[in-house]
């Protein structure tokens, strides 16, 4: 599976230098800063001649009609040999759409199966999605005609070495041991640590220390909330609470911090329920990253089973408890963690 990604990706690139475009692409994926940049690749092949609104057609959303397909399916360039059609988020690829909407599923493939047989040479059209069913009849019609490009995240590998290479083209320098420290503390997504790099390069001189990113990265509630269930798992009390008070100096709701720890405690559960399986299992089954997959397996290390359970069972409680108004919210979140660092340290006795 994974060496026909990569194949895909490097005839994506090939035909991007050579300039011989495919005429139908599908770019999907939940790493959208790549898919953004090929994107733009693609289109920085067709120019627009000046007329971009007839050369470059975006259409956004499920809820296009079909005569706007048709309308620039069929539509002709304008003062330059190709153009291009951009479509976003436009959903034919999953196999169940909502009640509501206005065509068929056997309306829709039978418009779409016979637009992808239907693109002329003077055509290339892009479908950008962030998620497809690879069973779908239409996936399959459409590989038949174009080529299929997925974007997931990248290992943690690729982004310490995305990481210093972004250093570098910045003229900054950091080491790979930082640059692990950095991902580790922003949530998935290179948008997301672009992002925080852009701090630091306007932050920092020539080198970027891990003092630097700990003054400037903003650090994701996720990374946050790990942090308050290693305290959890070492029974420190202390620590706890100083998370607990810079959770609460964010201005952040309680809520949605305890629903964070009920899912990572009940994703801690599912590892320890999978026994034997492979890192890169976990994270398909978890729907996470590796590198964030491996946070949990670590974390899980800590607890046993009996306790990640009663954890997780306690949320329904609390849940409860805050909306009948018997308590508030902060409240029962910091009693909620008091409760969990007991269940821990009876367990480890």
């Amino acid at each position: 599976m994974a060496a026909k990604k990569n194949d895909s990706l490097l005839k994506l690139k090939k035909q991007i230098k050579d300039g011989k475009l495919s005429p139908l692409y599908l770019f999907y994926g939940e790493e959208d800063f790549r898919k953004d940049f090929y994107v733009k690749k693609v289109v920085e092949r067709i120019p627009d001649g000046g007329f971009p609104e007839f050369n470059h057609i975006k259409l956004n959303g499920a809820d296009v009609p079909f005569s706007e397909y048709d309308d620039a399916w069929e539509s002709f360039p304008m003062m330059t040999d190709k153009k291009l059609i951009h479509i976003k988020d436009s959903g034919i690829f999953k196999p169940k759409r909502a009640k509501e909407d206005a065509y068929s599923t056997d309306e829709l493939k039978a418009f779409w199966t016979e637009k992808f047989k239907r693109i002329s040479d003077d055509t290339v059209v892009i479908f950008d999605e962030t998620s497809v069913d690879k069973r779908s009849s239409l996936y399959k019609a459409l590989l038949k005609s174009g080529t299929a490009v997925e974007f997931n995240y990248l290992s943690e590998a690729e982004l310490v070495t995305w990481v210093v290479k972004q250093c570098l083209d910045a003229k900054k320098k950091m080491s790979k041991q930082n640059a692990y420290y950095l991902i580790t503390l922003c949530d998935p997504g290179l948008n997301n640590i672009n992002n925080e790099l852009q701090k630091l390069f306007d932050f920092c001189d020539k080198e970027i220390y891990k003092s630097d990113i700990d003054r400037v990265v903003s650090k994701s509630i996720q990374v946050i909330v790990f942090k308050l269930t290693d305290a959890i798992m070492a029974g420190d009390t202390r620590t706890a609470a100083a998370t607990l008070m810079d959770l609460k100096n964010t201005d952040k709701d309680a809520f949605p911090v305890i629903y964070l720890m009920f899912s990572t405690f009940e994703k801690m559960l599912r590892v320890k329920l999978m026994r034997g399986a492979t890192q890169g299992e976990i994270a398909a089954k978890l729907g996470v990253s590796a590198y964030i997959a491996r946070k949990y397996i670590d974390s899980a290390a800590g607890f046993g089973v009996d306790s990640l359970a009663w954890m997780t069972r306690r949320v329904a409680e609390i849940d409860l408890a805050i909306k009948e108004g018997r308590i508030e919210d902060w409240a029962a979140l910091e009693q909620y963690v008091t409760e969990c660092i007991w269940r821990a340290r009876k367990n480890a006795s």
